[in-house]
């Protein structure tokens, strides 16, 4: 009995090394945005043109695959939360180095676009998906009074990978043409198989859910195998009944949907999905459209350079910004936001400037890295702390729907106007303008919030003055 209390109370005591070891952890997650969103965002600029001359397909089709893919690692969130809760950070991220590096083999096999969807959209998009997800949280398991510094660290290998991918991969496959696009999928997958590594080096720590849960079981096992009181007995139901929910009613309650009754989540919800029917567009087209302005051949992967190198800096100085008591955070997420908006309106106007092209990239790289680092703090302004994780499930829900039809509707549009001066115009126009649209509502948040506080003390108010005036509970208030 003794013996269990002590395991009971190590296991609640967190052990938060903030430092040592945790560096290496960092350097971990730094490694797997380093490669899993260096390979998302610059897939499109490598592989758009020599696969739409392969499968002899239109923009649509082709670019849908580098839509499924970002929209499957957002959208399968709530299944790599729950299974990093059941086995852990390190499993579940090897697992997910071998789940997509085994998509990206596959994707070699066969010049197939609804193979590709396949291969490349959804299994390697869960793979991501269970990769991103450990590589975030186990960062937060190790480090406490210096965790924004460390996961300032860690995500900015999403900015670099961008950066160094898009160049190199472009080179090999475009520019130099060394290889066919189907060797360059297959050096996509060894990439990918580095994070294994990653993966291991996130040695779990005692305050984990998976930890947690093997010492349940442990507890379980010993507790049966004595059953020394009636205490005991009790205890052991407890976690036989905590511990038996299916696999997925866990995913079901990952995704709250009860939240959509606020109204202030409801908004920040709507605007983020117009947002991110845009927000994969520069990345996917950025070549497409430089090509179209005529912009030498040699010089466009430098725009897509621009947006991982200024996504770097936006994340950390906004960010920065972000923690100061003296700045109102949704404000400057809005003003993130429609920057990010106009920078994609602007953008086919550049022509064949290629510093043009530098310029919008680096405006919407800057500012949609600061969008991205706020998200998460303005949405704990919004629920609270305590509903965060709920509230992200249905978030990614709907990001993850929006980045899935963005890209091939842009796609679709660009072949619609292929007859006109600047082809992706209107396309770019249409999607800015959301962004910017979405950001202009987000002032109404403030007044939501307002109005459901006043509903609520409306609420208890009439409560009260019900309660007052029933003469049964006058009765009973004598009686007391």
């Amino acid at each position: 009995m003794e013996e269990n209390d002590k395991k009971k109370k190590s296991s609640k005591k967190a052990i938060v090394p903030d430092g040592g070891w945790g560096w290496m952890v960092v350097l971990a997650s730094f490694l797997i945005h380093f490669i899993m969103d260096g390979i998302t965002y610059s897939m499109s600029q490598t592989f758009l043109d020599p696969m739409r001359t392969k499968l002899a397909l239109d923009r649509a089709s082709v670019s849908a695959i580098f839509g499924i893919l970002p929209a499957v690692t957002l959208g399968a969130g709530p299944i790599a939360t729950v299974l990093t809760n059941m086995y852990g950070c390190r499993i579940v991220a090897i697992a997910g180095t071998c789940i997509a590096a085994f998509g990206f083999f596959l994707s070699r096999l066969w010049a197939n676009v609804w193979f590709y969807y396949i291969t490349i959209g959804f299994i390697g998009g869960l793979g991501f998906a269970l990769m991103y997800l450990p590589a975030i949280v186990s960062v937060g398991f190790y480090f406490e009074k210096k965790r924004t510094f460390a996961m300032g660290i860690a995500v900015c290998g999403s900015g670099v990978g961008t950066s160094v991918l898009s160049y190199i991969m472009n080179e090999i496959v475009n520019v130099k043409t060394w290889i066919n696009y189907e060797n360059a999928l297959l050096i996509e997958c060894f990439i990918i198989i580095i994070s294994l590594l990653c993966g291991y080096l996130m040695r779990p720590l005692p305050q984990e859910p998976s930890e947690q849960r093997r010492l349940e079981r442990k507890i379980l096992k010993e507790s049966q195998q004595k059953s020394t009181s009636e205490t005991d007995d009790n205890e052991v139901d407890i976690i036989v009944k905590s511990s038996n929910k299916s696999f997925f009613r866990q995913i079901i309650e990952q995704i709250d949907l009860s939240l959509l009754k606020n109204p202030a989540f409801t908004l920040f919800v709507i605007s983020n999905f117009f947002t991110s029917l845009g927000f994969n567009v520069i990345y996917n087209f950025a070549d497409d459209l430089a090509k179209d302005g005529n912009v030498a051949i040699h010089h466009r992967s430098y725009i897509v350079m621009s947006i991982g190198i200024s996504n770097i800096f936006g994340r950390i100085i906004i960010g920065f910004f972000g923690d100061r008591k003296c700045v109102n955070r949704l404000v400057l997420f809005i003003v993130a936001l429609i920057i990010s908006g106009v920078a994609t309106m602007i953008a086919p106007l550049c022509g064949a400037s290629i510093f043009l092209h530098i310029g919008y990239a680096s405006a919407f790289g800057f500012f949609s890295g600061g969008y991205v680092t706020l998200t998460a703090i303005v949405l704990v302004d919004i629920v609270g702390i305590n509903k965060l994780s709920d509230a992200f499930g249905v978030f990614l829900l709907f990001v993850g729907i929006a980045t899935a039809i963005g890209t091939p509707i842009v796609g679709r549009m660009r072949d619609a106007f292929a007859k006109f001066a600047r082809p992706f115009l209107w396309p770019y126009f249409i999607f800015g303008t959301c962004t910017v649209i979405s950001g202009i509502v987000l002032f109404a948040i403030p007044l939501l919030q307002r109005k459901k506080t006043n509903d609520n003390q409306v609420e208890m108010d009439g409560d009260t003055t019900t309660t007052k005036g029933d003469p049964s509970h006058e009765e009973q208030q004598q009686n007391v």
